[in-house]
């Protein structure tokens, strides 16, 4: 114990030291995606018609929530056709952080309190048409939906996210802060981050009609989500642009 506790002392010496003496950090104005989402995604096609009543809450409770030189960006993409049972529909979001460190967070903390229950947690990897692999995170989410006549009805889907810095990217908010610690202290460089995310339904429970969308399993939203990121991606995210 004694010698643990010798051993965590110094690390910490070393790390104030460290900090102590580094130069002050550069960067932070420069963050490593564009400040903007596409009009077309691969066979993705944005949606112009005007957020919904719930959309616009939404983003009305997140702009009173995040810093105010906080950047927000979304779309709603689909696949085109004119009947529902061949159409898919996925949201996508962007943030870009500000001087203020609160724009990037969990975004299990903002689910948990829309209401989603997370029921499980999978990195995985996305490749490129460049070949580059992005790692990303999958929620499973679901939640109890009230309907107009007093039923609830139970809905399912996925919400896939990373973290993008100045020229590196990871799935994980713990890696997350390593990186800004370690780029910080040995390559005089403050990330301003970006928290790029897509979220689609499950929707095999739903009547086209109903949903608007095409039935989709589990795997097969997963699927949908990961094929729009790997046209979506390469759209914004620069150090994945000079690879195209």
């Amino acid at each position: 114990m004694i010698i643990r506790a010798v051993i965590l002392l110094m690390l910490c010496g070393m790390t104030m030291l460290l900090c102590q003496f580094s130069p002050q950090a550069r960067g932070g104005e420069q963050a490593g995606v564009l400040a903007e989402l596409p009009m077309v995604a691969g066979s993705f096609v944005a949606v112009t018609d005007p957020p919904t009543k719930e959309e616009a809450e939404e983003s009305r409770k997140e702009r009173e929530i995040l810093p105010a030189d906080t950047i927000i960006v979304k779309r709603k993409y689909r696949t085109p056709g004119r009947l529902a049972e061949n159409r898919d529909l996925a949201h996508a979001t962007l943030v870009i952080a500000g001087n203020d460190s609160r724009s990037i967070h969990r975004p299990e903390v903002c689910l948990d309190g829309q209401g989603w229950t997370i029921t499980s947690a999978t990195e995985r990897e996305v490749k490129m048409i460049s070949g580059a692999i992005l790692r990303v995170k999958d929620l499973a989410i679901e939640h109890v939906a009230l309907q107009a006549d007093g039923t609830k009805v139970p809905i399912q889907a996925h919400y896939v996210y990373w973290y993008v810095g100045d020229d590196l990217s990871t799935p994980s908010n713990v890696e997350r802060q390593l990186l800004s610690m370690r780029d910080s202290v040995l390559r005089n460089v403050n990330h301003r981050w970006a928290y790029p995310s897509v979220m689609a339904r499950v929707t095999e429970a739903f009547s086209p009609q109903v949903s608007g969308e095409r039935r989709r399993n589990d795997a097969e939203t997963v699927e949908m989500i990961l094929s729009l990121i790997r046209s979506l991606a390469p759209r914004f995210q620069k150090d994945l642009m000079t690879n195209l």
